[in-house]
């Protein structure tokens, strides 16, 4: 006999943004969105707990996307100086 477990399907989630990606606060709402699910049939106590965890992870979340973005730009500055592209680097710098 073969037997087939099916998973439940992510309900989707759109977001736009104007001028490129979206916000960090946006992505750590997403984010903690897929993280912490909280039951309609969940207790109220139980309810408000998961909720204060949530708005604690989106602040978590927020200050680790933001160093990892600062991260990043100042990889990209490095990249740019060691390539000669002091100008590109100066621009990046200014962001």
């Amino acid at each position: 006999m073969v037997e087939m477990k099916v998973g439940s399907l992510l309900t989707p989630m759109v977001k736009t943004s104007d001028y490129g990606g979206l916000p960090m606060e946006d992505l750590s709402e997403i984010c903690a969105d897929r993280i912490v699910q909280i039951a309609d049939s969940a207790p109220p106590e139980i309810r408000e707990q998961a909720r204060l965890f949530r708005e604690n992870l989106v602040k978590v979340l927020l200050e680790y996307f933001n160093r990892a973005a600062h991260s990043e730009r100042a990889r990209c500055i490095q990249i740019c100086a060691r390539g000669g592209h002091m100008d590109a680097a100066d621009i990046l710098r200014r962001i």
